[in-house]
């Protein structure tokens, strides 16, 4: 059995750090927005953000203030949410990556009586570049299905 070149163990192990690194972003991301987080996730983003989202369809730059204002004036209207990303398929080309990961988001208002539950289901994609570290400069929200009390998600549309 032969040695494996030093630089390919090098390059192999650049690309697991990439890797780790990347699911570590999305993750952030995810969980930032549940426990209300504002610092860790504004550190998920690039300057600019492209997203596209289940609620509008289309795509809207931001700049990185612009973008958790609008989150944090968002997530804070929840009693409780529930963001799981999972299954990430990574990719990664020089210092740019896109990440594929399941969507499975659940937003809750206590004592609501139309229902206290809305789920969304689906995918999400997150385009990522590398300066001093992975963060994400665009991402879309593919859904698949929706359940529970739409009035709960189209109510922070205000």
């Amino acid at each position: 059995m032969g040695r494996v070149p030093e630089e390919s163990l090098q390059e192999q192990l650049k690309a697991l750090q990439d890797r780790s690194s990347i699911i570590d972003v999305v993750c952030r991301y995810a969980v930032s927005i549940d426990r209300h987080q504002w610092q860790d996730l504004e550190s998920c983003f690039a300057e600019e953000i492209d997203l596209n989202v289940i609620r509008t369809g289309r795509w809207v730059r931001y700049q990185r203030p612009d973008l958790l204002r609008l989150l944090q004036g968002v997530f804070e209207t929840y009693t409780a949410t529930q963001h799981i990303s999972a299954n990430h398929q990574v990719s990664i080309d020089g210092d740019r990556a896109v990440v594929w990961s399941t969507l499975n988001a659940t937003h809750y208002i206590k004592g609501l009586a139309e229902g206290e539950f809305h789920q969304q289901v689906g995918y999400y994609e997150y385009h990522l570049i590398r300066g001093r570290d992975w963060r994400i400069n665009s991402v879309r929200q593919v859904p698949h299905w929706q359940r529970g009390n739409q009035q709960i998600f189209d109510s922070t549309l205000r």
